[in-house]
């Protein structure tokens, strides 16, 4: 339909060609429900349900306009997507494995660990691939607004499946604790420098009440470089002398290896039919040694099959650098 977003009035053929390309999207293979579209579209179900039928009693061009921009903004979509990368599955990497070996250790021993490093390391991606691979396992991420020992306690039991769960600290902690020694598990804070002095020493509760029951709880505390030095060999603080004493194994990555960049470079590559030659694979390991590691990785390399695609060019280490410069600022628009 060859009409503007901002058009107000339909003719009877566009309102009928505005039914018809609903219509179609819900039938096979999208299958969208009305509620949804109503949803999207911000028309309500009583309305698109009569406008769909041809008895709206009202202005017709009102649901039509709304029904209009909807379906523009689908199709501008749709062509867009043509054009997205496709992410590959998850990559055993090196330091991947480590980290596994590390949090397989604090789930079998029912230990505290730490686990800490640059960004772009893949500790995100391979807790929560723990977590999916391993039963009783939960990947719980922190933020600044959960650095209080509540409202940590609320985000671990959310993670656990309990999102309204409600109560004092200690009611809290206890749920959490009645949960986890229910068998063998693992529960992986991560980004754990957002947690407050309290909120580490009661992680270190929880593990201390469970050893003391004969429960086999494990606690991974995942994070950057502020964590490690909170919760390192004897700990910055006097306070998490008690939390370091009892961290069983800890280990700190510096950079992502050089293996795991190629390993990764190969996957994107598969997963969108592009070859990553030498050339592009020695610049992509160039990206990762600086602040960002495999996350800048990742981002140039989406990037650049975007330009590639829109230039209908086969990837090459010309589109990376593009790509790269643009993301680290050196590029402006003109």
């Amino acid at each position: 339909m060859n009409v503007t977003p901002s058009k107000t009035e339909f003719t009877d053929d566009e309102h009928r060609e505005i039914r018809l390309e609903i219509a179609r999207a819900k039938s096979p293979p999208e299958n969208l429900t009305e509620a949804a579209i109503s949803r999207e579209s911000g028309v309500s179900a009583s309305t698109l349900n009569s406008y769909l039928k041809d008895s709206y009693k009202g202005d017709n061009n009102s649901p039509a306009a709304q029904l209009h921009k909807w379906l523009s903004a689908r199709r501008r979509a749709k062509e867009f997507s043509v054009q997205l990368p496709v992410a590959p599955a998850y990559q055993p990497l090196v330091t991947s494995q480590r980290i596994m070996n590390l949090l397989a250790y604090a789930h079998a021993m029912g230990r505290i660990v730490v686990v800490a490093g640059s960004p772009g390391l893949s500790k995100t991606a391979t807790a929560r691939q723990f977590a999916a691979d391993t039963p009783r396992s939960w990947h719980c991420a922190m933020d600044p607004a959960t650095a209080g020992v509540s409202t940590m306690l609320s985000e671990i039991l959310r993670s656990m499946g309990e999102p309204e769960a409600k109560g004092t600290p200690q009611q809290l902690s206890n749920r959490v604790s009645a949960r986890m020694e229910e068998a063998k598990c693992l529960l992986m804070i991560d980004e754990a420098q957002h947690l407050g002095d309290k909120a580490i020493e009661q992680v270190r509760a929880i593990n201390d009440r469970a050893r003391a029951r004969g429960a086999s709880v494990g606690i991974a505390l995942i994070g950057n470089e502020a964590a490690y030095s909170k919760i390192g060999t004897t700990g910055t603080k006097a306070a998490f002398a008690q939390v370091s004493s009892r961290v069983a194994m800890r280990r700190y990555f510096i950079k992502p290896d050089p293996a795991d960049v190629e390993t990764l470079a190969h996957a994107w590559g598969a997963a969108n039919r592009e070859v990553m030659t030498r050339a592009e694979v020695n610049f992509l390991q160039q990206i990762a040694e600086k602040p960002g590691g495999l996350r800048n990785v990742e981002m140039t390399i989406e990037a650049a099959l975007m330009a590639a695609r829109g230039s209908n060019e086969p990837l090459q280490a010309a589109h990376l650098k593009g790509a790269y410069d643009q993301l680290s600022g050196l590029t402006r628009a003109a």
